[in-house]
């Protein structure tokens, strides 16, 4: 499927790309798709901007922006799931100093060193775009918002949990300078969890990183969070 993109707006822009109010932050973005012109710069500065607003103290990020295919591969590859979504998100490593509950505080990203990696199909933003009635290029900010939250310490699968991450999704929108998302308290969307990776877990088939993705006849292969989606 081919899309077209919504250019960013250059006081939206400059306004992202501010330099960085907190912690140490290293994100990588692989663009391994043509469904949608991607501006590198600016996922980057949703990804730093999702962070700091989370008071993370450091991360490594990877990004990678695919289409359906992809995304549906390693959906089936690294959980089990034979169907299209719109975002995996695996927690790699996680360190923190925090001895509460995370569940209790908000941020949940405060004070954390995380290491992860996020996957959204841009594919999937432009189809979902039109039902909700909002530009592609918000549709796949909200992927991308989402799967960094999951990185932070957020989840989507209770009742309770959801509202508390859709509140964090627009707090992000509303800093970024973007429409509010449209989506209800209600609705999970497409998002799946990945695999989380921690001392003590074993996983015997373990995602590889976004540094090793290709592009062509190779599958595309990116990394998402820690157990969830």
């Amino acid at each position: 499927m081919v899309g077209s993109s919504t250019r960013t707006s250059n006081a939206v822009r400059e306004h992202l790309l501010l330099p960085q109010r907190l912690g140490m932050y290293e994100i990588e973005i692989a663009n391994n798709q043509e469904c949608l012109t991607i501006d590198e710069d600016f996922v980057r500065a949703i990804v730093r901007q999702t962070l700091q607003t989370e008071q993370v103290s450091s991360a490594t990020i990877s990004v990678a922006i695919v289409d359906n295919a992809q995304i549906h591969e390693l959906n089936r590859q690294y959980l089990n799931h034979d169907y299209e979504t719109d975002v995996l998100s695996f927690l790699l490593e996680e360190s923190s100093a925090e001895t509460s509950n995370e569940k209790t505080v908000t941020p949940r990203g405060a004070g954390k060193t995380i290491d992860g990696e996020v996957i959204v199909s841009s594919e999937m933003a432009i189809e979902m775009a039109a039902d909700y009635s909002w530009d592609a290029i918000d549709e796949l900010t909200l992927y991308i918002v989402h799967g960094v939250l999951h990185l932070c310490g957020y989840d989507d699968l209770t009742a309770e949990e959801l509202p508390i991450m859709r509140a964090r999704e627009c707090h992000v929108f509303e800093i970024l300078g973007r429409p509010e998302p449209t989506r209800d308290a209600s609705d999970r969307g497409h998002v799946d969890e990945g695999v989380h990776v921690d001392e003590g877990v074993h996983v015997e088939d373990e995602p590889p990183s976004v540094k090793d993705s290709v592009k062509g006849e190779e599958k595309a292969v990116a990394v998402p969070q820690g157990g969830q989606s």
